[in-house]
């Protein structure tokens, strides 16, 4: 069995900011939503402890989510343990949760257990905003 991996995109408080992604895996009851927080206590982007059982579109802020690739069921706990061990960058001027997302992806298809889907990917790097 396989799970679907979405990129979720949300709208943001302040205008000036880039809309905010996440990752969902769609696992049924045990979904899980995986993202960073900036500005903890000052010291910049964190990532956040998972999310289970709330799908993104349950906030108001949810915007759409883009379907991106696929899991193996077997690997859903060595998928959601690598996309949290994705270092975040506080250096970076440019650098923000959707350069995140993007990059955890890669890194758990380098590992073998996340293929991408080709329009999945074309369609959300379209809608990557590098700016902050």
């Amino acid at each position: 069995m396989s799970y679907t991996v979405f990129l979720a995109i949300y709208d943001v408080y302040d205008e000036r900011d880039p809309n905010h992604w996440a990752i969902y895996i769609d696992a049924g009851k045990t979904g899980v939503l995986l993202q960073v927080g900036d500005d903890k206590g000052g010291v910049g982007y964190y990532v956040e402890k998972p999310i289970y059982n709330k799908e993104p579109q349950r906030s108001n802020r949810h915007k759409e989510s883009i379907p991106v690739g696929s899991i193996s069921s077997a690997d859903f706990d060595v998928a959601v343990a690598r996309i949290l061990s994705q270092p975040v960058d506080n250096v970076s001027t440019t650098w923000n949760c959707q350069a995140w997302a993007v990059e955890a992806l890669d890194e758990v298809e380098r590992a073998g257990i996340f293929k991408w889907d080709k329009k999945g990917k074309e369609n959300s790097l379209k809608k990557r905003q590098r700016w902050q």
